[in-house]
């Protein structure tokens, strides 16, 4: 008797072998393709998640990233026009007529272009001119403080206006074409944001020393940058009245708001006060005998994470001078003595302090920290502050429309 070997099914019905193997490879199929149905959907919805998560580019970002580029711009004009007021002034009206500026874009558009994995999507386009288009996303300009307006591609040139956007890859991020229309049909496709921002180099300062009247001469009046003999400037209470000049005086300053108990002048000194916008207004100033302030600016400046972009060095990495701004005060009606008084500011003055020499403990706290070797010694018995490079200019003048600031500003 013969017998079939197989699976027994019941009512005598037996399958085989063969048809057993092909019921397992047609189940085994339908496994497969299930798997690869799901792991498209799985791919697709990743995709989209992908897609509308980077159409979310936050507007945070995107703002973030337009006002990063626009002081990074401006602040390549503003290294500009200091590097031409130390190697030849009178082409400082060359620098503020040119509205290319195409160092400051370069810097703008370097700044922002996939410098961070947030910000790999956006993007800006230059095409040098001043006006935002689709082609152009960069623009230089004039920023008039009284009307508080910009005017693209106005002289002097003195702010840059930087607008973002996403780059064209962004909306087909994970999905292609795809993505665009499930953008399109769920509303993401509106994400058209682009944020605007201004920055620009307003004539300001932040300096906690301010110099008399009697130090601004004529010759020296801004856009001229005059090399002055090292001129040391002593901080002792004088007499207005009985000293013929105060041209080697300067005052304390706290600017416009009055040292306290909790606000001294040390903590305005070590911990950098925000550019203020001072001339034609009251401030206060005093002199003294102490040279403890002395000793706190002697350690801002030669501190080299402290405004390092506005001090100037030799070849051997010698620090030359500190180019700072400096409130310019009528010092006529100065009343000898350490009580700050307000006294009302006429100019404002470029100068480069070149040395700080004072003896006793390290200022700001900052004993046994690196400091930047000074170009020129100091010697015993030379206690004082020095300049060598001075300019200066109206706060009723034209010409304050030229004068370059030394930090850039958000304005927009």
């Amino acid at each position: 008797m013969h017998f079939l070997h197989g699976p027994f099914l019941g009512d005598g019905v037996i399958m085989s072998d063969l048809k057993v193997t092909a019921l397992c490879e047609k189940e085994s199929a339908m496994d497969t393709t299930y798997v690869t149905i799901m792991l498209v959907v799985f791919l697709v919805l990743t995709g989209l998640a992908i897609d509308i998560g980077y159409m979310y580019v936050s507007e945070e970002d995107l703002q973030a990233s337009a006002e990063t580029a626009a002081l990074a711009g401006v602040h390549s004009i503003k290294q500009r026009i200091l590097l031409q007021v130390q190697t030849d002034p009178k082409k400082i009206g060359g620098v503020l007529a040119d509205t290319v500026q195409s160092s400051a874009r370069n810097a703008a558009v370097d700044t922002v272009s996939g410098k961070q994995s947030a910000t790999a999507l956006v993007g800006l386009s230059n095409d040098n001119s001043n006006a935002l288009t689709g082609d152009n996303d960069v623009t230089v300009g004039f920023w008039n403080v009284s009307s508080r307006s910009y005017i693209p591609g106005g002289t002097p040139v003195n702010a840059m206006q930087v607008r973002t956007r996403r780059t064209a890859e962004s909306s087909s991020v994970g999905m292609g074409s795809l993505g665009s229309f499930v953008a399109r049909i769920t509303g993401t496709a509106s994400f058209g944001l682009t944020p605007v921002a201004t920055a620009v180099a307003l004539p300001g300062t932040r300096s906690n020393i301010a110099i008399c009247a009697d130090a601004c001469e004529p010759s020296c009046s801004y856009p001229e940058v005059c090399s002055i003999k090292e001129r040391r400037m002593s901080h002792a209470p004088w007499d207005p009245r009985k000293e013929s000049s105060a041209a080697d005086r300067y005052l304390y300053t706290s600017l416009l708001h009055p040292v306290t108990i909790t606000n001294t002048m040390s903590d305005l000194v070590c911990q950098e006060m925000p550019v203020q916008e001072v001339c034609g207004l009251p401030i206060f100033t005093a002199g003294g005998r102490s040279d403890a302030v002395l000793r706190d600016i002697k350690a801002m400046m030669y501190d080299p994470k402290v405004d390092r972009p506005n001090k100037e060095y030799d070849k051997n990495g010698k620090l030359l001078g500190w180019w700072t701004i400096v409130p310019v005060t009528d010092c006529a009606a100065f009343k000898a003595g350490e009580v700050f008084e307000q006294h009302t500011v006429t100019n404002y003055s470029l100068v480069r302090i070149s040395r700080i020499c004072s003896s006793g403990p390290a200022g700001c706290g900052k004993s046994g920290a690196a400091e930047d070797l000074p170009a020129a010694g100091c010697g015993a018995g030379e206690e004082g502050l020095y300049i060598d490079r001075i300019s200066c200019v109206g706060c009723e003048t034209k010409s304050k429309k030229l004068f370059p600031g030394l930090r850039p500003v958000l304005v927009e």
